[in-house]
């Protein structure tokens, strides 16, 4: 029994990340032509990709969709998005699931070249690609994009754990990061989500990964962020922030058990 479950997770994969690639190579070309007629056509052509990678893992792997919260997103605003992280399906989820807001995000440069569809979102739409062993350079392209949102009016989506979680559990929200976009961007809206399942689903990376699991993705309502530079008031607003995204998590992720059989 188990190894025929097993051959269905690997048979899964193959057609998920088959699918992936696809929309990945497809939408290169895609973004390169939409550009030309603009941002706005550039980001309708990420958000196409990005539904496109997630109907390849529902139709492949028989992942399930489930979004909540939709509503706390005023048609016509541009938030700071702050998620925890638990796969690259975060990304997909947020560029589809909040295609109104055009998103862009603060990402590991090691993801602007070489991933086709990606890497060339990252270095022509607008996001920052942040050195973590750079600390200067990482605040200053943060400080970089939140200046453009609040000019642009399109949202930013940052991942403050910096890196995703294997087991489910959030890491603690490191500061840096989050105090540069608010201070870039003063008066933009905190837009707090929580996603699921993505630890589930890559319990065991690609080697292979899990069917018929449900990625959530849940949006709380906006919040204004204190002034960052009082330290104990921003403090005290990340530790409360990370309890909200964190409230909408199983009781198995905030035990760290996500990828456990």
């Amino acid at each position: 029994m188990k190894l025929r479950e097993n051959s269905l997770d690997w048979a899964a994969t193959v057609g998920a990340v088959g699918g992936v690639f696809g929309a990945l190579f497809a939408y290169d070309v895609v973004q390169r032509v939409a550009i030309r007629f603009g941002s706005h056509a550039h980001q309708r052509a990420v958000s196409r990709m990005a539904r496109w990678i997630n109907r390849a893992a529902s139709l492949a792997a028989g992942t399930r969709y489930h979004v909540e919260g939709l509503h706390h997103v005023e048609a016509g605003r541009a938030y700071l998005v702050v998620a925890n992280h638990q796969s690259l399906y975060d990304i997909a989820m947020a560029s589809d699931f909040l295609e109104q807001l055009e998103p862009r995000y603060v990402s590991k440069h090691e993801l602007a070249r070489g991933v086709p569809g990606v890497s060339y979102n990252l270095r022509r739409g607008g996001s920052a690609c942040i050195d973590r062993r750079d600390p200067a350079q990482a605040v200053a392209a943060i400080e970089d994009i939140g200046r453009r949102a609040q000019q642009g009016g399109f949202s930013v989506v940052i991942f403050p754990e910096g890196t995703r979680s294997k087991t489910g559990a959030m890491r603690p929200f490191r500061e840096a990061g989050l105090r540069a976009l608010v201070r870039s961007a003063p008066g933009m809206e905190i837009l707090p989500v929580t996603t699921v399942g993505g630890s589930k689903l890559f319990r065991h990376d690609l080697k292979p990964i899990t069917r018929n699991v449900e990625l959530g993705f849940i949006v709380h309502a906006p919040v204004a962020a204190p002034d960052p530079d009082d330290a104990e008031a921003f403090t005290a607003f990340v530790h409360r922030l990370e309890a909200t995204i964190a409230s909408a998590l199983p009781e198995r992720d905030r035990q760290g058990r996500a990828a456990e059989e």
